[in-house]
Formats: C-alpha cells, sequence, structure tokens
C-alpha cells in the first residue's frame, strides 16, 4: 500500500509537470530570455486517482474493525462527455478500486472446505501486529456531473452523483506477526464467500481537481447468509479524489 501510494503522489508529480510544460524564450533580439508557458497537453479525459476510509453497516457486534486499517485506493479513468451546451458532463469510466478491512483482534477469515462456510478463527502464536482481508475489484464507474464553469474546469466548482459496479478480482487475507523476536508476513488467498459483484451509489463534491467524495454500497460484502456469524454488512467509504490531468 506505501508504494502505491508513493508511485500515485509521483505520477501527480509528473503530470502536473507535464501540464506546466517547457519555457521557451520570446524574442531572439531581446538581451534577457522572456519565457512563456506552453498550452497544457490535449489529453482527453481524466485520470482520477482516490484515498478513503472504508466503514462496515449493518455488520454483527462481533465483527469489529479499525478505522485507520480500513482504507481504500481507486484508480479511475473517466471520460467526460458535455451534454450539450449545458453545465452538465457524463463521465463513463474504468478502472481498479483496491479495498482493506483491519481486523480489531487477533483473528483471520478462514472458509470451511466442505461446508463452504466463512468464519474467523483465532490466530495462534501471539505478536499479532495486524490482519487485514483485501479485497481487489475491477470497478466500471459512470458519474453525472456539474460545473460552475465549464471553460475553466481547473477552477470550477463540481458536484456529482453517479453509479458503480465492480467485479472482485482478487481476495486474500493478510496477517503481520511477530515470533520469536522475527516479523512473518502470511497471504492466503481464497474466495471467503466474499460477493463477486459490487454496486453502488457516487457522490462528489468540490473544486478542480481537489474533491470529496463518497461511496454507498448497495449490497452486502458477503453473499447472503454465507459470512461470518451470517452477517450482510454493507461498505460506505468516505475519502479525497485528486484529478490527475
Amino acid at each position: 500500500m506505501r508504494k502505491i501510494i508513493a508511485l500515485s503522489f509521483l505520477s501527480l508529480i509528473a503530470l502536473t509537470a507535464a501540464a506546466n510544460g517547457p519555457y521557451k524564450e520570446s524574442s531572439k533580439k531581446s538581451t534577457m530570455k522572456i519565457r512563456k508557458r506552453s498550452a497544457r497537453p490535449d489529453i482527453p479525459g481524466n485520470l482520477l486517482i482516490e484515498f478513503g476510509f472504508n466503514a462496515l453497516q449493518n455488520d454483527d457486534p462481533s465483527i469489529d474493525t479499525k478505522l485507520i486499517g480500513n482504507r481504500t485506493v481507486n484508480f479511475y479513468y473517466l471520460y467526460d462527455i458535455r451534454v450539450g451546451k449545458t453545465n452538465f458532463f457524463v463521465l463513463p469510466g474504468i478502472g481498479l478500486g483496491l479495498d482493506r478491512y483491519k481486523f480489531d483482534e487477533d483473528v483471520t477469515l478462514v472458509q470451511d472446505p466442505f461446508a463452504g462456510l466463512t468464519g474467523f478463527s483465532d490466530i495462534i502464536g501471539g505478536g499479532v501486529k495486524k490482519s487485514m482481508l483485501v479485497t481487489n475489484y475491477i470497478d466500471i464507474p459512470i458519474e453525472v456531473r456539474y460545473l460552475t464553469n465549464p471553460a475553466d474546469a481547473r477552477r470550477s466548482f463540481k458536484a456529482g452523483v453517479g453509479f458503480k459496479v465492480g467485479y472482485l478480482y482478487s481476495a486474500h487475507t493478510k496477517i503481520k506477526q511477530e515470533l520469536e523476536g522475527e516479523m512473518f508476513k502470511t497471504k492466503v488467498k481464497g474466495t471467503y464467500n466474499l460477493n463477486r459483484f459490487r454496486y453502488g451509489v457516487t457522490g462528489r463534491i468540490g473544486i478542480g481537481g481537489f474533491n470529496v467524495f463518497y461511496y454507498q454500497s448497495l449490497n452486502p460484502l458477503f453473499e447472503e447468509g454465507e459470512g461470518p456469524f451470517e452477517t450482510e454488512a454493507n461498505n460506505i467509504t468516505i475519502g479525497l479524489s485528486f484529478t490527475g490531468f
């Protein structure tokens, strides 16, 4: 996760540098070099990077998660289509949604190979630094967005509502544990009776490339009756989003 965040910020810096462009000498006759900004690269669409915190709704009290450890990183490409000459835009897109759920207790998810049910199991040995569930999705978002000044989107106030559908392409549990002075990391891949598809509503408000976003899932994280304690936990995410170009 640290590497992903670092790469994201480096990408934003590189994109900003590319947008500013090189400076050129405006006159050969002048002894002083007057530099002028070149035009911003005309790249269609938007690269959207989102950082947020997850929370589970309607979950069983036995499923305790830590707010700081429940995080999301999304990478989306959105293509903006203006609706006539209005201030409204439709933005379909595609990208990756990477979610993390950090458990508050020293437990991990396990799946019964015979009954097929998913439940919690205590982590043996102690020294647990963190235990989490990692879910990775291919998402298809679509958003209807309003801009106060479409001619200058970088300084415009914007607000949008939308819908997102995602497909779970990988999931695993992750345990970081210290045993006899050594640190061990254990990853176990599995389906854990997670819903293969997710869908929900989104909202966004902000200025220019800086926005606050919200996501509310409309279907549960686990398949009905097959999650831990037969819970049907729904996910909400709140965070910040940045536009790369």
